[in-house]
C-alpha cells in the first residue's frame, strides 16, 4: 500500500522550508536560503579553461567562483566545433576538447567543499511530467510506473509529439495523468529550450542561459504526485504562487492545496521542528527497546543497530529479527531525511538464520522504494555488514543546518578535565622564577572549576607550597571548557 503524502512550506524563518511527510512522518526536509540559492539545473555558456588528460575531462568557466569540472563522457558529438576524433575501443579522443571553446554546459552537483560543480553538456529541463533532453534520442519511464497498460499509453503519447533526435522521460507523476496536460508541457519545455539557443547565439561566454523557477515551485513541481492529499503553506504568497502553477500543470491538483491559519506554525503542527532535532542527533531510539546510532564521516556513514533495552526473551532470534526489521525502516527514513550518502555502512544485530537478514535487507530496500536518490547495495558480507551507496547530490542535513563545533574542531569530544588540569601544572611550574612570590589568578570554565575543587584540592596546595605563590582560582561559565587563563599580579 502507497503512503499518502503531505507536502508542507513554512514562512516562519528567513529562508526557505519544505517538509515532506508521507503518512505523518518526516521522511524529507528542504532549505534554500535567499543568498544561497541552488545552482544545480542552471544551463550556461561556458568556456574551456583546461583540458586534464588524466581526469578525461575540462574544467569550464562559467563566471562562478569556480570553474566546474566537465568529464569527457557527458559530451555529447554536437557539442564540439568539428566531429571529434574516436580512440580505439570507440573511446573519445581528449584532444578533440581544447582550451578556450564555449560549450554549453548544465550543473548537475552543487559544489561541495574545495570543489567545483559538476557539469553535464547532455543539458536537460525537468516540468512536473516529464524530463525534455533536447541531445538525446530517447524515450525514458520512470521505473515506479508498474503498469504495463499505462507505460504503453505513456510511450504512445510521446511517440506522437516528440521531435526526431529529442529525448523524453516521464516522470513518476505522469502516471494517470491527462494526455492533454502532458502535451502542454513537453510544449512548453520545447519553448524554453528555443529560447536557450537564441540566448545562447546572442551572448558570449561565461554567460548564464537559463536558471530553474523558485525554490517552492521546484519542490512542488519534484514531490507532488498521485499519492499526495495535501499541499500545506502557512503563507498566502506562496499560496497564490503554488496556485498559479497547479492552474498551469495539473488543474486537478488544486483542490489539494490548503492555507494554513491559526496560532500553531505548520511546522510545529505536525511536528517537523522536532522530528528534525531528533534528526540531528547520534543516537535514536526503537520502540523495541533497541537504538541505532548513525556516525559520519567525510568518506563513510556508519549505521549501527544495538540491542539496547532489550527484554529477556525465550526466543531471542524473533526479537532480534523485529529489532532489525524496525530498525531497517528506521534508518531508511534516517537516510533520506539526513540526506546521507556516498558508502554506507550498516551494521545489524546478528542472526543466526541467513533468510531473516535477507529479509531486513529487502525491509531497508522497500522503505527506500520512494526515495528520489539512486542506491545500491553489495551483499551482507562474511562479517554480517551490509554496504550501500546512495547518490550524492546536495549537502547532507548535518552540513545545512549545523556547522562545526569551534570547542573540539569537529571531533565530538573536547581534552579531559584530568589533561587540561595537568596543562595548567606543567604551565606553572614552566613559569616557577617568574611567579614566585606572587598572586596566581587562574579562570577556568565552570565544569574544569568544579574538577578542581573535588579532585585536584590536594595536588593544589602542594604546588602553591612549592611554588611559593597565592593561587586564586575562579570559573566563568561563558568560557570555552578546555580553556583557561593565567594572570599574575604582585602583592
Amino acid at each position: 500500500m502507497q503512503s499518502r503524502t503531505k507536502i508542507i512550506f513554512s514562512s516562519y524563518y528567513e529562508d526557505f522550508r519544505c517538509a515532506l511527510l508521507e503518512d505523518d512522518r518526516l521522511v524529507e526536509f528542504y532549505m534554500e536560503r535567499p543568498d544561497v540559492k541552488s545552482e544545480v539545473g542552471r544551463i550556461y555558456k561556458g568556456k574551456v579553461e583546461n583540458v586534464v588528460k588524466g581526469l578525461r575531462g575540462a574544467f569550464v568557466n562559467l563566471g562562478l567562483k569556480k570553474n566546474g569540472f566537465l568529464p569527457l563522457a557527458e559530451i555529447p558529438d554536437e557539442a564540439f566545433l568539428e566531429k571529434p576524433a574516436i580512440e580505439q575501443g570507440g573511446i573519445r579522443n581528449i584532444s578533440s576538447l581544447q582550451p578556450g571553446q564555449e560549450i554549453l554546459c548544465q550543473i548537475v552537483k552543487e559544489p561541495m567543499g574545495d570543489k567545483g560543480s559538476r557539469l553535464t553538456s547532455y543539458v536537460h529541463i525537468p516540468g512536473h511530467y516529464l524530463v525534455y533532453f533536447p541531445t538525446v534520442n530517447r524515450i525514458g519511464i520512470s521505473q515506479r510506473i508498474k503498469s504495463k497498460k499505462e507505460r504503453t499509453r505513456l510511450r504512445d503519447i510521446i511517440k506522437r509529439i516528440k521531435k526526431e533526435d529529442v529525448g523524453v522521460i516521464l516522470r513518476t507523476a505522469a502516471e494517470g495523468a491527462p494526455e492533454t496536460y502532458i502535451i502542454r508541457e513537453y510544449e512548453l519545455l520545447e519553448e524554453t529550450y528555443t529560447a536557450i539557443q537564441k540566448k545562447m547565439e546572442k551572448t558570449k561566454a561565461p554567460a548564464l542561459l537559463y536558471e530553474e523557477e523558485p525554490f517552492v515551485l521546484r519542490m512542488v513541481r519534484d514531490l507532488l504526485t498521485a499519492n499526495t492529499e495535501a499541499i500545506i503553506t502557512d503563507s498566502l504568497e506562496t499560496y497564490n504562487l503554488i496556485l498559479a502553477y497547479l492552474e498551469k500543470i495539473a488543474p486537478a491538483s488544486c483542490s489539494l492545496l490548503k492555507l494554513h491559519q491559526g496560532e500553531k506554525g505548520v511546522f510545529e503542527k505536525f511536528k517537523v521542528e522536532e522530528e528534525l532535532k531528533k534528526a540531528l542527533e547520534r543516537k535514536i531510539w526503537l520502540k523495541s527497546g533497541g537504538f541505532i546510532s548513525i556516525d559520519q564521516t567525510e568518506a563513510i556513514v556508519a549505521c549501527d543497530v544495538n540491542t539496547g533495552r532489550f527484554a529477556r526473551e525465550e526466543d531471542p532470534e524473533t526479537l532480534i529479527l523485529q529489532t532489525n526489521l524496525e530498525a531497517a525502516s528506521e534508518i531508511a527514513r534516517q537516510i533520506r531525511l539526513r540526506d546521507l550518502s556516498g558508502l554506507i555502512i550498516i551494521d545489524f544485530i546478528d542472526m543466526r538464520e541467513p533468510k531473516n537478514m535477507e529479509r531486513v535487507v529487502e525491509e531497508l530496500k522497500l522503505c527506500l522504494e520512494n526515495d528520489r536518490a539512486k542506491s545500491d547495495f553489495a551483499r551482507i558480507s562474511r562479517f554480517g555488514i551490509l554496504e550501500m551507496t546512495r547518490e550524492k547530490i546536495r549537502p547532507t542535513l548535518f552540513h545545512s543546518l549545523l556547522e562545526e563545533c569551534p570547542v573540539c574542531g569537529g571531533l565530538g569530544r573536547i581534552p579531559a578535565r584530568y589533561e587540561i588540569a595537568v596543562k595548567i601544572k606543567k604551565k606553572l611550574l614552566a613559569q616557577a622564577d617568574e611567579i614566585k612570590g606572587k598572586r596566581v589568578k587562574i579562570v577556568v570554565s565552570q565544569p574544569l572549576y568544579n574538577y578542581l575543587l573535588e579532585k585536584w584540592s590536594d595536588k593544589l596546595e602542594r604546588m602553591i607550597k612549592q611554588l611559593k605563590i597565592a593561587l586564586d582560582i575562579k570559573p566563568l561559565p561563558e568560557l570555552p571548557p578546555p580553556d583557561f587563563k593565567i594572570m599574575v599580579e604582585n602583592y
